[in-house]
């Protein structure tokens, strides 16, 4: 309760989620301003700048900052390429720098080097092509910067000062401008390998519990699901029902029309029987042509009724109207888990009663004892 008492405290300022993550990002980049204001007046107070100018920078920066926290916490801005509005933030910066290059010629140097900073930081939240526009726009600031200072503070020897600043300063926003566009494509290189990875992750973990084939939940899946059913029966004390099915012979329709029909049987069963079931239902390809069904909360007649729905689905010549040739039946073995039983022997008892369908002459459901 105390570690969410300073968010909720500051909420109503900040915010919450992303918005409150730029409007953070905007609380300290005002910080920086404010430092740099202050410090700005302090200079006028001993003759080093003009109040004036000092005034003009402060009035500049609160309509500027002003304007960004509007757009940020108003929300309008997550409807923008950028959300964050970090590249017209930055842009506002080396504004202010330029102009405060031009009004403070005794202090150039300490805002000068500033605008570096401002170009490296975009490596962190610009796109490469951001970094170069921004790089673009500092260096056009810094042109326009110097035309007005060799105008303004028009002395002998000054306009060849002042070239020689520009050009260095050029040169250094150049190079800023290329490792932060280099950092920021190296940036966005981890990310999209990060995503490709967790893809892959995603992909392997389906893989590792759904059935290539018929996109039913595999025999792994399928334990996990029974075992958390025995846990929930202990829990709860509900039991489920479990049903092993086989396809009548099978090796018959894959001798017969090929592999690939039988891979259609299967497919087609594994939809149609989807259609058949409960919603907690869980249908899972076993191995081979064998599927074992899982029922939850289900008693022993009421398991065989969803069992003859599915064989009256199956039955139905529509399902099979395609391929006519390829209908078939199955045979299905039900046990209901008892008390004290493992599922594994549930689905054993389930298996034995199978072997009975198959003994007393398939196309049927025995129930175990």
């Amino acid at each position: 309760m105390s570690d969410q008492a300073p968010a909720l405290k500051f909420s109503w300022f900040l915010g919450e989620g992303y918005q409150r993550v730029c409007l953070l990002f905007w609380v300290i980049t005002s910080s920086a301003y404010a430092l740099f204001i202050l410090l700005l007046f302090y200079c006028a107070s001993i003759g080093l700048a003009d109040i004036r100018h000092a005034w003009l920078i402060l009035i500049a920066s609160v309509c500027g900052l002003g304007t960004f926290y509007a757009i940020l916490r108003s929300g309008r801005s997550k409807d923008f390429a950028d959300p964050s509005l970090s590249v017209q933030q930055m842009a506002f910066a080396v504004l202010i720098l330029g102009m405060l290059y031009v009004f403070t010629p005794g202090l150039r140097g300490v805002f000068l080097v500033q605008t570096p900073v401002v170009l490296v930081f975009g490596a962190f939240t610009l796109t490469p092509r951001n970094c170069r526009l921004l790089g673009v726009f500092a260096v056009l600031v810094q042109a326009v910067a110097t035309v007005l200072s060799i105008w303004l503070n028009a002395r002998e020897g000054s306009t060849q000062v002042e070239i020689i600043f520009f050009i260095s300063a050029a040169v250094v926003f150049i190079m800023a401008t290329d490792m932060a566009g280099r950092l920021s494509a190296i940036r966005e290189q981890l990310r999209e390998q990060k995503k490709e990875l967790q893809q892959a992750l995603d992909q392997n973990a389906l893989l590792a519990r759904q059935d290539e084939l018929t996109t039913l939940p595999n025999r792994r899946h399928a334990i996990e699901m029974m075992e958390y059913e025995e846990r929930r029966t202990i829990r709860d004390k509900v039991r489920p029902s479990v049903c092993m099915i086989d396809i009548d012979h099978f090796k018959h329709v894959n001798d017969t029309h090929g592999h690939a029909a039988g891979d259609a049987v299967l497919r087609l069963l594994a939809r149609h029987a989807l259609l058949a079931l409960r919603g907690p239902d869980i249908l899972a390809r076993w191995g081979g042509e064998e599927f074992i069904l899982l029922m939850p909360e289900t008693t022993l007649s009421e398991a065989a009724r969803v069992v003859e729905r599915l064989r009256r689905k199956l039955a139905d010549v529509s399902v099979w109207k395609e391929n006519p040739e390829l209908q078939v039946t199955f045979s299905a073995g039900i046990a209901t888990l008892a008390v004290n039983e493992a599922i594994q022997d549930t689905v054993a008892r389930a298996d034995v009663a199978l072997y009975r369908a198959k003994e007393q002459g398939r196309n049927r459901t025995v129930m175990a004892d």
